[in-house]
């Protein structure tokens, strides 16, 4: 059975959903990091949670209102690459998140060194 980890909506977002970035959790996954971020792809913008696990990121997050769940996640071993960029050529808060495939995902995160020290870490311990 998986576990399931739950943050609370903020405050002011009073949805009386107690698990709004909720995902299941493979047997012994472990969250490592985790923090409100952005993800931008084709077709819309989502405002939610990002998590760095022993296995994967994973992203939860919704597009304009709570109707829409949507969960976007790369497992560690298909991480080609990821880098820093900046949002407007000015802002250093974007991961860029090649996988084997070629594809690129982009999640806009304060603390973006931070983030990109404990995924690196994690990839350099496997």
């Amino acid at each position: 059975m998986a576990n399931y980890l739950s943050v609370s909506p903020p405050r002011e977002f009073n949805v009386g959903v107690m698990d709004l970035y909720s995902f299941p959790l493979e047997p012994e996954e472990q969250i490592l990091k985790k923090g409100m971020a952005s993800l931008h792809q084709e077709g819309g913008a989502w405002t939610g949670a990002f998590y760095l696990t022993t296995d994967r990121l994973v992203f939860v997050g919704y597009m304009m209102d709570i109707s829409r769940k949507y969960l976007e996640e790369v497992p560690l071993a298909h991480i080609e690459n990821i880098k820093g960029g900046k949002t407007f050529y000015l802002f250093p808060n974007v991961l860029q998140i090649t996988t084997i495939r070629g594809r690129t995902v982009e999640i806009i995160v304060e603390g973006r060194d931070e983030w990109l020290k404990a995924i690196q870490d994690v990839l350099d311990a496997e």
